[in-house]
């Protein structure tokens, strides 16, 4: 073994020197782009989305440091393919550019000027075209350049030139010297006049030159005459003229003029006016009084000019304007001031109007409030955070009267009759049929045959699958059906059906049939309010369930609370289920069995084992819908004889199974491991011999002890579902309870909700455990209480550090009303080399399902929905072609034996012991 090792290790050595031409792993690792050193820290299954270049680089040494043969392999394969690529990349661009040039007569000065412009551009982005254009661009701009030298001019904008000319200004007979900046179109157009000989388009430009110099003399003249027309000027105008030869002038009638001589000009036209002056603008301002609730109050409105207007006013004798200007503005700011007024007035008198408070004390609690800003600020503006305090103080002065009186309003106006909050449906006379049987008893496929012959309907699936498969079958029948699920919607404007996941219920649009799929899921802790709003809200005339029998109580229990009739239909299994009498070890497995285990880990640990002698497709619960799908085709296609998956197969996948074997008997369900429930072993077995498909269905397990196991349970009754039902706290709800706790604080609200609300009827407060645990992430930060109810709705789980960090990311960018952009996936290997690597892309298509499903609650705000869908694609291909042809191994790290991928440590039992005898001998 040590010798194969050695031998190895040799190969990839003399691999790495080759590669990094004789340099060290640490310096060579430096010459690799941003891009490369990404995809590396993701095969690796390390998080490098938030670090830096340098953070990134370090933790890639230490792992090359620490590394074994393989980990050393994964990264020198990587590398290598990478180099190769990109010197291939470089070639291919440096060949193309060339052949682009081949007939220009090109010298080697342009050529590598279009080299230098092109290389960092991707190759399909290299256009003979762009190419020619910029060799045509560097031509031009070098005849330009020259024109510029020999007439002292610039070109700028489109076929415009630019000069300074020196000329004289003339008032009482004096000359004063002005530099104008002139601007001329060349009439012929640049491209023209660059094809002419030198000597002509030099000609063409000096004539050009010289006819707008005339135009300009002439435009002098103008200008001399005006400007001594206006009367306020005279005394101002020889220490004006002076600085005119001082910087160019582009426009006479913006020509500049001292701060200090302009607020004379003002002065002796109008002395209650004030100027101020910034960078590039002059405050213009003066006082008003304005009577505001009896009382006498002075303010300044204030106006800013940009330099030019204020200097146009001035040689154009129109100052007046300006005047004219502050007036209106005073007008526009009393009025929009005693508008705010009254509002204030308004919200302030509806605020005390149960409490005894008169409209003349309102007015006494504004004037106290206002009068001192208006005073210190000199201004009629007032923000809206002013009027915010004022409400503030005023509901402190009134709180105590009007906390007992709203508190009482507010307790009677919370919706405790849960019923109430679905009108449409109450408005119905709805008949409830429930079709009651195990699976594969036909009970569903009676429901959709019912829902394929309705004028209008729609399908309530427990999973993204389903609800898919729904919209395909029945669009497969020629009706026209809309997909609605948290994460895609696809949307015929004809539709008459609807086919989408349980909690997109839309209870306001009134329909012929609903078919609410698996019922009894009403009982499950997390979900179960979702199946309670459905059966109460479906707002259909015929409402259809389908589910096992221990829903049966229940439902019944629900209908008598909603007065509404109930009819049981009862549904037998088609085909029958056989118990296996001995354990199937897994060297003896037949073609078309399952097996079903509890963790991701399980399964993976399973596969490895078994597709030494078997083609295995895998399911597991945190694999996107779409490679479950894709893995069960593979099952039910035949292209895989054997079938790993946890309990994600118990609903929503019909498969070709003929044995379901159990690996355990027993799970985590997320508070403490415990023994599989009647229930939940037939609802798995139930997946074996599918009707059309197999004629009986055989059911065993993998030892003796879980076969034992099922045998007890197989067999036993199941327990009815135990009132009361749980129901989720609505946005009602949550806005109401903040009314009544005047608070922002979502935790706050839910802890109230959970702890104190009451209902009518069999209902209690549902299990809001993981809805609190986010409420706590999104109260620190500052957005809006429906917001914040929002984000706590998302399908998002903590116990993942990158999706935690993500969802933070996606909050605070609301927060500052940022447009949230996805984060792009550099190159993805052809699929993952370690476990690790497996687990970070399950947890970048979970990063996907959030960002669509927050694009359906802020669609201004969540816009790159096609590069989400497209890296979830990628993804999905990766995860797939990872599960089809990877089996993970995890191996001692200091002796190479092979460990379970279970095995909590990276070394061995025997190398451990080995390491504590040498502590102890020292």
């Amino acid at each position: 073994m040590a010798k194969k090792k050695r031998k190895h290790l040799i190969k990839l050595n003399n691999k790495i020197k080759s590669m990094f031409q004789n340099k060290p792993f640490d310096s060579a690792i430096l010459d690799f782009s941003d891009e490369t050193l990404y995809g590396l820290m993701f095969v690796l299954g390390l998080d490098g989305n938030s670090l830096e270049q340098k953070d990134i680089i370090k933790q890639i040494r230490r792992v090359w440091s620490e590394g074994d043969y393989q980990t050393r392999k994964v990264i020198v394969d990587f590398l290598h393919d990478q180099a190769k690529e990109s010197k291939a990349k470089l070639k291919g661009k440096v060949d193309l550019i060339l052949s682009f040039l081949e007939d220009k007569d090109t010298t080697p000065q342009e050529d590598e000027a279009l080299l230098v412009e092109f290389m960092d551009k991707k190759a399909n982005k290299i256009t003979k075209e762009k190419v020619l254009n910029r060799l045509f661009y560097m031509r031009m701009q070098k005849i330009l350049d020259n024109f510029t030298k020999e007439l002292n001019i610039e070109f700028v904008g489109a076929d415009i030139i630019r000069f300074n000319q020196g000329f004289y200004l003339f008032y009482s007979d004096t000359p004063y010297p002005a530099i104008l900046e002139i601007e001329a179109k060349v009439e012929v157009g640049l491209n023209n006049l660059i094809r002419l000989e030198h000597k002509e388009a030099v000609e063409i430009l000096l004539q050009l030159k010289n006819q707008v110099v005339k135009d300009k003399t002439e435009e002098l003249m103008d200008f001399e005459q005006n400007m001594s027309n206006v009367s306020y000027l005279k005394e101002f105008l020889p220490d004006i003229l002076s600085q005119f030869s001082k910087i160019p002038i582009s426009n006479l009638y913006h020509a500049p003029i001292e701060f200090r001589i302009i607020k004379q000009i003002f002065k002796a036209q109008h002395n209650k006016l004030k100027l101020s002056k910034n960078y590039n603008t002059i405050t213009i301002s003066k006082s008003y009084e304005i009577e505001l609730f009896g009382e006498s109050l002075e303010y300044e409105v204030s106006l800013n000019y940009e330099k030019d207007i204020i200097y146009g006013s001035i040689w154009t004798n129109n100052i007046k304007q300006i005047r004219a200007d502050i007036k209106d503005n005073n007008e526009s700011v009393k009025g929009n001031f005693y508008q705010y007024i009254d509002i204030l007035k308004e919200e302030m008198v509806q605020n005390a109007q149960y409490v005894n408070y008169s409209l003349e004390e309102v007015e006494k609690f504004i004037i106290r409030l206002i009068k001192p800003v208006i005073i210190g600020n000199k201004s009629l503006y007032l923000k809206q955070k002013i009027a915010n305090r004022v409400l503030y103080y005023f509901s402190e002065e009134i709180k105590e009267i009007k906390a007992k009186q709203s508190r009482q309003e507010l307790l009677a106006k919370t919706i405790r009759d849960f019923k109430k909050l679905f009108p449409v449906a109450r408005s119905l006379n709805r008949e409830i049929i429930f079709n009651v049987g195990p699976t594969n008893s036909g009970k569903t496929y009676h429901a959709m045959q019912e829902l394929k012959q309705a004028s209008s309907g729609a399908y309530l699936a427990p999973l993204r699958l389903l609800a898919l498969e729904g919209y395909e079958n029945l669009k497969e029948e020629g009706i026209s059906i809309s997909l609605i699920t948290g994460e895609e919607e696809i949307i015929d404007e004809d539709s008459t059906h609807i086919s989408s996941t349980i909690e997109m219920l839309n209870s306001d649009i009134e329909l012929d049939v609903c078919v609410i799929d698996e019922i009894q899921m009403i009982g499950d802790r997390d979900r179960g309010w979702a199946w309670a709003n459905a059966l109460i809200g479906a707002p259909a005339k015929k409402v259809i369930l389908t589910g096992s029998n221990d829903a049966l109580s229940v439902v019944q229990e629900i209908c008598e609370y909603l007065g509404e009739p109930l009819k049981v239909v009862h549904f037998e299994r088609i085909n029958p289920l056989s118990l296996l009498k001995k354990p199937t070890p897994i060297q003896k497995l037949e073609p078309n069995t399952a097996i079903v285990t509890f963790s991701r880990k399980d399964v993976l640990a399973l596969k490895s084992q078994i597709s030494q002698n078997y083609s295995v497709s895998v399911v597991y619960g945190n694999l996107s819908p779409e490679v479950r799908r894709e893995e069960a085709k593979r099952f039910r296609e035949g292209k895989s004889e054997i079938l790993i998956a946890t309990d994600a197969i118990a609903m929503g996948l019909n498969l070709p199974i003929k044995t379901l074997l159990f690996a355990r008997d027993n799970k985590f369900d997320g508070f403490q491991r415990r023994e599989l429930t009647t229930s939940e072993i037939l609802q798995i077995s139930g997946r074996a011999g599918r009707y059309g498909l197999h004629e009986n269905g055989y059911i065993g397990a993998l030892d003796s002890a879980t076969l034992q196991t099922i045998k007890n349970k197989f067999k036993g009754t199941l327990k009815p579902l135990q009132l009361p039902i749980d129901v989720m706290a609505s946005m009602e709800h949550v806005l109401l309870i903040g009314e009544i706790l005047e608070t922002n604080n979502l935790y706050n609200i839910l802890e109230f909700f959970a702890l104190n609300m009451e209902f009518e009827g069999p209902f209690v407060a549902a299990n809001i455990d993981s809805m609190m645990e986010l409420s706590k992430i999104v109260d620190e930060y500052d957005i809006d209480l429906r917001v914040k109810y929002q984000f706590a709705c998302a399908p998002v789980s903590l116990v993942s550090p990158y999706l935690e960090k993500v969802y933070r990311r996606y909050i605070r960018q609301i927060e500052l009303n940022e447009v949230v952009p996805f984060s792009t996936l550099g190159k993805l290997p052809k699929k993952a080399v370690t476990y690790q690597a497996l687990l970070n892309a399950e947890d970048r298509v979970k990063e996907v399902s959030l960002y669509l499903w927050l694009s359906f609650k802020f669609g201004d705000k969540f816009l790159d929905i096609e590069l989400a869908k497209q890296t979830r694609d990628r993804l999905n291909s990766y995860i797939e072609k990872t599960l089809r042809e990877s089996n993970f191994e995890k191996y001692c790290r200091i002796c190479g034996v092979n460990l379970s991928l279970n095995y909590r440590f990276s070394i061995c039992d025997n190398c451990h012991n080995k390491m504590k005898m040498r502590r102890r001998k020292r």
